[in-house]
């Protein structure tokens, strides 16, 4: 799963990233939680522009008791609800980020590991979104797809977000494309070999903490090896 993320590069490469004009109004985020408001690459029905949207990180589960946030939609269930069938048939979504957050959870111990490209860039993740009308007010929110771990995510967690290779961007927003057989392999795992993972702080652990002391190293001994 992915429930905290790291997005500190500049809007202008942010805005390269995915080939905008307009760069979006952010400032570097270290510890990006859900609920929060983020930055989405979309391609709107209307217009089939390009273009950033603000949305809010978590559908909200209207069929849930208190309507619980869903973060994460596993790719290989999106079918499963209608919310998220039709997201994926008309509001696909490209997430940027430097990196993200997984917890590794052994015996009592509880260690946060950073995990990005290993050219340290930003990179986009999939995502899915909504407008969705909760009593008297409207939400645009989302959620990242999830997929089975590559090499350097299994040693940390059991699941990691799908990541969408430059190439693939105009076929994932492509609203057109609504067949799940034709994009389906797009969530296969990405590529172990660009990626690294390293053991930070437990700072990262509270929303609240939010500058570049969340992605440092820790200073404390190695508990898992990426040799591979």
């Amino acid at each position: 799963m992915c429930s905290r993320f790291a997005l500190k590069s500049p809007p202008k490469a942010i805005a390269n990233l995915f080939k905008l004009e307009k760069a979006v109004d952010w400032k570097p985020r270290y510890n990006v939680a859900p609920s929060q408001m983020i930055p989405a690459a979309v391609r709107p029905l209307e217009n089939k522009n390009r273009e950033m949207k603000l949305l809010q990180w978590g559908f909200v589960a209207s069929w849930t008791q208190g309507g619980r946030l869903i973060l994460n939609v596993r790719s290989e269930e999106i079918d499963e609800k209608p919310l998220f069938r039709e997201s994926f048939e008309k509001w696909r979504c490209l997430i940027p980020v430097d990196g993200f957050y997984e917890w590794r959870h052994q015996a009592k111990e509880t260690r946060p590991y950073f995990i990005q490209m290993k050219n340290k860039q930003p990179f986009a993740l999939a995502g899915l979104w909504a407008t969705q009308k909760m009593e008297e007010k409207t939400i645009e929110s989302c959620g990242i797809l999830t997929t089975n771990p590559n090499e350097v995510v299994r040693v940390v967690h059991d699941r990691m977000p799908v990541i969408i290779s430059p190439k693939h961007y105009d076929l994932w927003l492509d609203s057109d494309v609504r067949d799940f057989r034709e994009i389906k392999e797009l969530f296969e795992p990405f590529p172990a070999d660009q990626m690294e993972a390293y053991q930070v702080s437990a700072w990262v652990n509270k929303v609240a903490n939010d500058d570049p002391k969340c992605m440092e190293p820790s200073n404390e001994p190695e508990t898992l090896s990426f040799d591979f």
